[in-house]
């Protein structure tokens, strides 16, 4: 799987002046921000220019495998695909091609988008779907255009059927071949339709960052199969008291944080940020889970503290990226105060209000 492996945890108990001077000492060291920790201060030559975040231009229509991926995990309350009305899923390919693997929950496109019988299910019916997604093997060619319609005549054809009914599918882009590519573990061969069988199917956590960050719940992290298919090497704790599932697989950072109004982060933020981002420079690069109990709070703000530190984002950036991929996250006022501070620490000045993020 590529995992680092350690026995002994990371070290949390460390003081905070320690790691300070080790940074500032080491010539690997990343010092575009300024964190105050205890009573020292490590100062860089200056501060950092707040960056937008590079948002992938997708043409309207279409969407990429690792949106359909955070799509198929997304949570609130309980996992969204447990509702059997959340999202239709319609592939486009061959029965053969579909009987041998499929998106899961995917339907054959025939049973519901007839070449010759047409719209099989009812407006209304088609209606109580959040989002209906189309996919074929491959392609990326523009909806409508000639190329888009010879190379996935199926699809095009249930696309404007679709939308000559007063709906709005999206198309996977890249196709199944580019989605099984990378998240096989959410492809079968089963269907998978009914809600009693949704409730089997494994929900993984949110992917922040590519093949490379993710948050999620205590339960993800405990998962031998959601930690391997997604190859994870280091994990950051937030729970107050969530025993380390994999000890000697893993590398850990337990933080033993509480959801509350009085838990202070002065601490937490910077560990946790470092530590992110060590893993992710490491030769072959690591893969982090941030977690906390139900992955909305603490792991947010953690996630949140690295996005602003070493991706240079303001708070604001960073949550709208943030609940773009995780739309359960929901850090307390508290910690979102506590941002607020750390954004000013990181580039000089407040770049964001406590208005604009609870708007």
């Amino acid at each position: 799987m590529g995992v680092v492996l350690s026995r002994e945890p990371v070290n949390t108990s460390q003081t905070a002046s320690s790691i300070c001077d080790r940074e500032v000492n080491s010539t690997n060291s990343d010092h575009s921000s300024i964190i105050p920790i205890g009573n020292k201060v490590c100062e860089p030559e200056e501060f950092p220019v707040p960056a937008l975040p590079e948002i992938a231009c997708v043409e309207r229509g279409y969407i990429t495998p690792q949106q359909v991926y955070n799509l198929l995990n997304a949570e609130e309350g309980q996992p969204a695909l447990y509702d059997p009305y959340y999202i239709l899923i319609l592939d486009c390919r061959s029965a053969e091609r579909y009987k041998e693997s499929h998106v899961v929950t995917a339907r054959a496109a025939v049973t519901v988008i007839h070449p010759d019988l047409g719209c099989l299910i009812s407006c209304i019916e088609l209606q109580k779907y959040s989002i209906i997604l189309l996919y074929a093997e491959e392609g990326c060619s523009p909806v409508g255009s000639v190329k888009a319609k010879a190379d996935s005549p199926d699809l095009h054809r249930c696309f404007f059927q679709l939308s000559a009914l007063g709906m709005d599918p999206i198309i996977l882009l890249g196709g199944f071949s580019a989605f099984n590519a990378l998240y096989p573990f959410l492809c079968t061969p089963r269907m998978v339709l009914l809600e009693p069988e949704r409730h089997t199917l494994t929900i993984y956590p949110s992917e922040i960052l590519e093949g490379a960050l993710y948050q999620g719940s205590a339960s993800h992290a405990s998962d031998y199969r959601i930690i391997k298919n997604l190859h994870i090497t280091h994990v950051v704790d937030a729970t107050a008291n969530c025993p380390e599932a994999f000890p000697n697989m893993l590398r850990y950072l337990r933080l033993r944080l509480s959801d509350d109004s009085q838990q202070d982060l002065v601490e937490a933020l910077p560990l946790a940020s470092r530590f992110i981002n060590a893993a992710l420079r490491t030769e072959p690069a690591g893969r982090v889970l941030v977690h906390c109990s139900m992955g909305r709070s603490r792991s947010s703000a953690l996630t949140l503290a690295f996005l602003m530190e070493h991706r240079h984002w303001s708070l604001l950036h960073a949550l709208r990226w943030l609940k773009e991929r995780r739309a359960c996250t929901a850090p307390n006022v508290n910690f979102l105060r506590q941002l607020l501070t750390y954004e000013e620490q990181l580039f000089g000045s407040r770049l964001t209000s406590l208005d604009d993020i609870r708007r």
